[in-house]
Order: C-alpha cells, then sequence, then structure tokens
C-alpha cells in the first residue's frame, strides 16, 4: 500500500495540491470512516441508476464483477491500473458530485484520463459487445456520453462542484487531507524495550 500511496498521492503533493502522504494505517481509518459512502448511494444516483432491470443492485453487481473483477477488494482505487478505474466508471453509474474522486486517480496516471474519453465515447456511440449492457447498467441514460467532457475539464485541473456532498469523500486530494487528520500508528519502536531509559533500580520505582 506504501508504493501506491506514494505513485498516486504522490502526484498531488508534487503539484501542490496536498501537503503530504497519508500514512498507510491513516489512509485504512479513513476508509473505514468513507464505508457507508462507498456501500451506499445518493438520492440523485439512485433516482437514475434504477431506471432499468439492470441497474438493480442484486442484477448490476454480479455484471460490474464480471465485466471488471479487479474492482472488489480495493476500496481506495490506489492500487488498480488505469484500464480499471475506467471500467469502475463505465459499468456504475456516478453523479457528477461524485466523479471527482476517480477523475483525479485517473489524473495521477499518464494518459488515464484521455483513456477514459475514449473508451466512455465509444459506449456512447454503442461501439463494442459490452455497450448495451452497460448502457442499461447505469440506468440507460446519457451517463456514458457526459463522461468526456468532464474528463476534459478534469485534464484541466477542473473537478465537479461537490454540491451537498461531504467534501472528505468526494474527491482524492478532500480524502487524503481527511486521511492525514487521523491519528497514526505509533512506531514499532513504541512497542519496544527503551533500554537507553531503563536505570538501576528501576524495577522499584
Amino acid at each position: 500500500m506504501k508504493k501506491a500511496i506514494a505513485a498516486r498521492l504522490g502526484f498531488f503533493v508534487r503539484s501542490g495540491h496536498l501537503p503530504a502522504l497519508p500514512s498507510p494505517w491513516q489512509l485504512r481509518v479513513g476508509l473505514l470512516a468513507m464505508l457507508p459512502v462507498t456501500l451506499s448511494e445518493s438520492p440523485r444516483e439512485r433516482e437514475s441508476s434504477r431506471r432499468t432491470w439492470l441497474g438493480q443492485v442484486p442484477i448490476r453487481v454480479p455484471l460490474q464483477i464480471l465485466y471488471s473483477p479487479s474492482q472488489i477488494g480495493d476500496a481506495s482505487g490506489l492500487r488498480q491500473s488505469p484500464r480499471q478505474i475506467v471500467r469502475h466508471l463505465l459499468s456504475v453509474y456516478h453523479e457528477p458530485a461524485f466523479l471527482g474522486y476517480d477523475l483525479q486517480l485517473l489524473a495521477s496516471y499518464p494518459g488515464g484520463l484521455a483513456q477514459l474519453i475514449d473508451e466512455a465515447s465509444a459506449v456512447a456511440r454503442g461501439a463494442g459487445p459490452w455497450a448495451p449492457l452497460l448502457r442499461r447498467m447505469v440506468g440507460g441514460t446519457d451517463y456514458h456520453a457526459s463522461l468526456p467532457p468532464l474528463a476534459a475539464a478534469a485534464q484541466r485541473g477542473e473537478y465537479p462542484d461537490p454540491l451537498d456532498l461531504d467534501p472528505r469523500f468526494v474527491t482524492l486530494v478532500g480524502f487524503s487531507r481527511f486521511c492525514l487528520t487521523l491519528p497514526d500508528w505509533p512506531e514499532a519502536s513504541f512497542y519496544g524495550l527503551d533500554r537507553e531509559r531503563i536505570r538501576d533500580g528501576g524495577w522499584r520505582g
């Protein structure tokens, strides 16, 4: 996890958008705090995604895993490749306010946002065997057609308005800043003997 944090979040530290890297422990605690958001959907997302049979969670999730198995087991997305992140975005409806997190993940990869533009445009055109299923999995709306302009804006450093959503969980930078505020796990030396401070007679106080 440490390498993934350095690789993905280091991009935002170097660009001045993040003051430091959160530790793996801070990230794991932050993910627990974000879990209710990760496992739910906003009222606007529910309104759009549940318009089709394939958009219903019990039906969509197995198809989503079949399309991109790597989506399971990496809640942070930091260890996902651009292809895997793009597949996640294509198979799950995200309202624009929530897209900043994944758009920033892709921004940390050279060419990541361009890949989203290409693949989302192809699905919107109906190209490829998965396109009809993917369009119904996100409610049969114009969701895929909306992704390329949002990705192009992200290439300029512009991200969707978070609206009324919790700013700690709608962008990768916001989430990382939140993680930095969390207590870190003590260093390994905390659990060892501090021999330099032990004096003769220490057992007697």
